[in-house]
C-alpha cells in the first residue's frame, strides 16, 4: 500500500465529486414547511420507489461566476448505502460509495483514493432529502418545486439549491460554498428499477495504482 499526496487537479474534482460538504435537512420549523409538509415526503417516496437507478449528469463549476471544469457522465443509485458516479467525459474517472467508504479511481494520476465518510456526513445529494438531523436550515416550495439547504459549518456557509422536475426527482442542484465556488449539476434521463449486474460496485484497477488514504473529517 502507498500513500502520496493528490495532486491539486484531483483534489478539485475530489471535492466536486462529493458534492462538497455536509449539508443536511433540518428537523427544526422553518416558515415554508408547514404549508409544503407533503411536498417533501413526494419527493421522497418517488426516490425509493425509482431505485435502483440510472441517471445521466452534468457537472459544471464556476469560480468568480466563470465556468472552470465541465464533466459529465452516470449515476448508479442502488440504495442510499450504494451510490457510484462514473465520469465518462472528458476524462473517465469512478467515485464509489459503499456502506459509508469510499472509493475514488482516477486513471490519469493512477491513483485510488478511499476512506470512510466523517461523523458529519458528508452526503450525497439523494441522501441529503431523507436526513433530518438538526443544525440547519431548510426550506422548500411545492410550486417551484424547488427545495433550499443552508448549513453554517466550520468550512463557511454551505448552501444547496435542489430542483425537482415533473417527476418529482432531483433536475438541477445549484451548490454555493466559501470562496465564490459554485457547482451546478444538471439530471436527465432517470432509468428506475434497473437490474444490477454482478461486480457493479468493483474496480479493475492496475497492479501499479496509488492507493492514497484518507483521513475521515
Amino acid at each position: 500500500m502507498s500513500r502520496g499526496s493528490v495532486p491539486l487537479k484531483s483534489r478539485r474534482f475530489f471535492a466536486a465529486a462529493w458534492l462538497l460538504a455536509p449539508l443536511l435537512i433540518s428537523a427544526a420549523t422553518s416558515p415554508s414547511r408547514a404549508g409544503n409538509a407533503d411536498f417533501l415526503k413526494q419527493v421522497r417516496a418517488r426516490i425509493i420507489l425509482s431505485q435502483p437507478f440510472r441517471v445521466d449528469f452534468v457537472q459544471q463549476v464556476f469560480v468568480d461566476e466563470e465556468m472552470v471544469v465541465q464533466e459529465s457522465g452516470v449515476i448508479l443509485f442502488a440504495d442510499r448505502g450504494r451510490v457510484k458516479w462514473q465520469y465518462l467525459d472528458p476524462t473517465p474517472k469512478t467515485f464509489i460509495m459503499e456502506n459509508g467508504a469510499y472509493r475514488f479511481h482516477d486513471p490519469e494520476n493512477n491513483q485510488l483514493l478511499r476512506g470512510r465518510v466523517g461523523e458529519r456526513g458528508e452526503q450525497l445529494i439523494w441522501e441529503l432529502l431523507f436526513s433530518d438531523r438538526p443544525g440547519n436550515a431548510s426550506s422548500w416550495d411545492a410550486g417551484s418545486r424547488t427545495i433550499r439547504l443552508r448549513l453554517d459549518g466550520e468550512k463557511g456557509v454551505q448552501e444547496l439549491e435542489i430542483t425537482v422536475g415533473a417527476d418529482l426527482l432531483p433536475a438541477r442542484v445549484r451548490q454555493t460554498a466559501a470562496g465564490d465556488v459554485t457547482t451546478v449539476y444538471l439530471f436527465r434521463n432517470y432509468r428506475s428499477r434497473v437490474a444490477l449486474g454482478a461486480g457493479e460496485f468493483e474496480l479493475d484497477l492496475p497492479s501499479d495504482v496509488e492507493i492514497i488514504d484518507e483521513q475521515a473529517p
